[in-house]
């Protein structure tokens, strides 16, 4: 892959939970189906979707994909009509951003026997962290989230061609900093809560 500039990378943030109504999927696969408008596949945790075939609440099973608004089913049927009413997390550009950094670790846990003269480990828990820095000082959104103690979601794209990745994300810290012969910038520090994922993948 040929070198990003780092002015290529974007950032965006989860709003305030909207409602949406009997949103249309697509599957290429009678099986996983994903809302089809792109604003609105973040969807919002706090509440559980409602997923319609043909217009009827669905009594198959199914899982719930809130990163990606995706729902995949059991099995694969190519009769199914899935729309899909609930709550979506609206994702806004941090304009104001100028650094960030992320960070993915798997724990790997030692697990040698005695009579071992080398270690073993297998991977474990996987987690994310990173910090965002941004000019605009003013902006409550990120204090908003740390005083509320709620996760939002992060979403970074290495450049806008490219597939964006989506951490569930809570706020660690909030710092201001400020000198006579700079700008006021802040930097907010954010490790990951559950899931992450590259889509794409």
């Amino acid at each position: 892959m040929a070198e990003l500039a780092g002015y290529s990378a974007a950032i965006k943030i989860s709003g305030t939970a909207t409602s949406m109504t009997a949103e249309a999927t697509t599957t290429a696969d009678d099986t996983s189906y994903q809302i089809a408008n792109a604003v609105k596949q973040v969807l919002d945790r706090e509440t559980a979707p409602t997923v319609f075939d043909g217009g009827v609440a669905t009594a198959e099973d199914y899982t719930v994909n809130y990163l990606n608004g995706t729902i995949t089913f059991d099995t694969d049927d190519d009769t199914r009509v899935i729309t899909v009413t609930g709550k979506y997390l609206p994702m806004t550009t941090a304009a104001y951003a100028h650094s960030l950094s992320i960070s993915r670790a798997t724990d790997l846990q030692d697990v040698t026997a005695f009579g071992a003269t080398h270690k073993k480990r297998v991977a474990g828990l996987k987690s994310a962290s990173g910090t965002l820095n941004q000019f605009d000082i003013t902006d409550t959104t990120y204090i908003d989230a740390l005083t509320a103690g709620k996760p939002i979601v992060i979403e970074f794209k290495a450049e806008s061609t490219l597939e964006p990745e989506r951490y569930w994300a809570l706020l660690e810290s909030d710092e201001v900093a400020a000198a006579v012969d700079g700008m006021q910038d802040e930097t907010i520090s954010w490790i990951s809560h559950d899931e992450w994922l590259r889509l794409g993948e």
